[in-house]
């Protein structure tokens, strides 16, 4: 194989990368074998960098761009005060960001942000901890911090549903489908009066699985009923408080959609407690299919989130961001899991 420079002279990646007529960036891939990089490609360099006895020393490299190969991922979630973070489907979404982190060769910094940690965008970026950042927020959060962050030129990245006309990048949920699933699946079923249990008010994604359930009630000719809807944070204890309340205002309510599986095994408690059967007397749909969800008893129906898929997106397109190049938004597809909970199996 011909080349431009003597092996001796290739020593950086920019010199590699004038060799095989590719960016700097470019190279840097293909020698972690990412997979934005086609595999003609990724040979042809990997082939050079062969040839030319060409190593990347991690640590140096890392010095000479001044970065840290590390990754913030900033959490505000909702939850009760002193309580710490047990979210099973955040828990999830971290270790699948770790993961796909890992294979791009970045270290993850993690931050549970509360609301008296003002200014954790710049305690993470601008002090140089951390190349960049994936943002998983309450909306009123996310409004003000991302807003600040496209102001400053900061490398983010955000999880959750792109909001109309938003500057900077996100990877997220059809939500709107998602409700609308639900409750489209339950009126199906039979079900006439179909209760909404919200995991946290100042969330967008519950706002989008809110009116997807409106606009199924809306397609069979239904208004919602202000008795039908309750919201709390997401966890099993407020669910099962939730759904007492729910049943204490509308106790005629033969279905109920749950924000969150970990709601949802409150709320099928509190059934339970107050001598209503499930499914038979109340069907019961979650969302985000935990681990447990399919060993609850009943199993619980609930709206699958593609988690692993999700997480690559975030750190890719964060990388890519890093690099200087550009990202666009995503908006995954849902799944329904139809297990016993909602009722389908009994017919």
């Amino acid at each position: 194989m011909s080349s431009a420079k003597p092996a001796s002279q290739v020593r950086t990646l920019a010199d590699l990368a004038a060799l095989a007529n590719v960016s700097a960036s470019t190279v840097s891939r293909a020698l972690n074998d990412s997979p934005l990089v086609n595999a003609e490609t990724r040979a042809l360099i990997k082939a050079l960098a062969a040839e030319h006895n060409f190593q990347v020393h991690l640590g140096a490299q890392s010095l000479r761009r001044q970065r840290t190969q590390t990754l913030a991922v900033v959490i505000t979630a909702e939850r009760p005060a002193g309580n710490a973070m047990t979210d099973p489907f955040l828990l999830e979404l971290l270790g699948e960001i770790a993961a796909a982190a890992s294979q791009r060769g970045y270290d993850i910094l993690l931050a549970d942000a509360r609301d008296d940690l003002r200014d954790w965008n710049a305690h993470f970026l601008r002090s140089g901890r951390a190349d960049g950042l994936i943002m998983v927020a309450r909306l009123s959060e996310r409004t003000r911090q991302a807003n600040a962050l496209h102001a400053a030129g900061a490398p983010f990245v955000v999880w959750g549903p792109a909001l109309p006309n938003q500057p900077y990048c996100s990877v997220g949920s059809d939500d709107f489908t998602g409700g609308r699933l639900v409750t489209s699946h339950l009126l199906r079923l039979g079900r006439r009066r179909i209760g909404f249990l919200g995991a946290g008010s100042d969330c967008l994604e519950v706002s989008l699985r809110y009116q997807g359930y409106v606009a199924a009630l809306a397609d069979v000719g239904q208004a919602v009923r202000e008795q039908d809807v309750t919201y709390a944070v997401s966890t099993s204890q407020a669910g099962f408080e939730a759904m007492r309340r729910l049943l204490a205002q509308a106790p005629d309510l033969d279905a109920v959609f749950v924000n969150s599986d970990v709601m949802a095994v409150g709320a099928i408690e509190a059934l339970h407690a107050t001598g209503r059967r499930v499914p038979q007397d109340v069907a019961v749909v979650g969302y985000d299919d935990i681990s447990v969800a399919s060993y609850l008893r009943p199993p619980l129906t609930t709206v699958r989130q593609r988690v692993h898929e999700a997480a690559r997106l975030l750190v890719e397109r964060l990388d890519a961001l890093i690099e200087g190049e550009e990202a666009a938004s995503v908006v995954l597809p849902v799944d329904l899991i139809v297990r016993e909970s909602c009722g389908a199996l009994l017919r």
